[in-house]
């Protein structure tokens, strides 16, 4: 049974009208091989299976390490190599990246990180439905695991409290939900009403803005029916954050929370972060953690008025 079929049986509302559509995606490191990415191991595996697949994809790989690699490795798929030693971070990464899709008439802008793990059908599965899905459908999301614990796509409840959707649910959801950058693919179009990606979020808290944009504008979320295995720092501090990230993320995280959500919301998150606290502080080895958030939620006193 063909990937459209197969679809089709599970959201029986998709049209059987496919339209072939174009893929650019953007993959961001610092400080590592093009080679030794993950992300780059699985789609060069997967065009190996399947080359007919990529005859409409295309690969940026933007490094925003200091020092840029002198032989990039060539690709048995369409590519290019950017280097940024100013390091804008993903944000500048997805901004060329969109530039590049709108000169080239590419539909779709898939975002990657340069740690994960995709199945060997993963592209084939995108095509699928974006050549599928209506308008209204601006961004296409698979689910994300990390060491077999389901952590995206998540809804958006009141104070910005994140939840995980119903780990089987496959197909639009007509909530407000949100979901890891890495492997989430977005209209071209739609990012460019956006005005590209919001530079403010250079590193931390782009994917929260991603999401709420669509969800203000009344657009839709297609979640797919396959999984990725993806690593992220909050997800295990010991292991990947450092106390520089985790500042930055403390910060971004507050600056979208006043940009975007109540007073009522901001004086949540602060019970939110005083939980963090106490939470980091039993279960994380390093208890700077526990200790840079309560100075942080401190400092937040009072919240802004809206």
């Amino acid at each position: 049974m063909n990937h459209q079929n197969e679809l089709s049986l599970l959201i029986p509302n998709l049209s059987q009208d496919k339209i072939e559509m174009s893929i650019l995606s953007v993959m961001v490191i610092y400080n590592k091989k093009i080679d030794k990415a993950q992300t780059a191991i699985s789609l060069t595996q997967a065009c190996i299976n399947n080359p007919d697949v990529f005859s409409s994809f295309k690969l940026v790989v933007y490094d925003n390490s200091p020092n840029g690699q002198t032989a990039p490795p060539k690709m048995p798929f369409e590519c290019e190599y950017k280097h940024d030693p100013d390091n804008g971070g993903p944000a500048a990464a997805y901004n060329y990246a969109l530039q590049q899709a709108v000169k080239e008439n590419y539909n779709w802008l898939l975002l990657l990180d340069d740690d994960t793990f995709l199945p060997v059908d993963f592209i084939e599965k995108l095509n699928a439905v974006s050549g599928i899905v209506d308008e209204n459908v601006v961004a296409i999301v698979p689910k994300a695991h990390y060491r077999g614990r389901f952590f995206s796509p998540y809804r958006v409840l009141f104070g910005g409290v994140h939840r995980p959707i119903d780990k089987n649910h496959t197909g639009i959801c007509n909530f407000e939900i949100s979901a890891v950058g890495s492997a989430a693919m977005l209209r071209t179009s739609f990012m460019q009403e956006l005005g590209g990606f919001n530079t403010i979020f250079w590193l931390d808290c782009l994917d929260s803005w991603i999401f709420h944009s669509i969800h203000a504008k009344g657009k839709k979320v297609f979640v797919m029916p396959l999984a990725i295995e993806h690593s992220l720092s909050i997800l295990d501090y010991d292991m990947f954050m450092t106390e520089k990230r985790y500042l930055n993320i403390l910060k971004y995280e507050t600056l979208f929370m006043r940009s975007y959500k109540t007073k009522l919301e901001n004086y949540f998150y602060l019970v939110r972060l005083l939980r963090r606290s106490l939470v980091l502080l039993f279960t994380v080895r390093n208890k700077k953690y526990s200790a840079m958030t309560f100075n942080h939620l401190l400092g937040l006193f009072p919240p802004p008025e809206n």
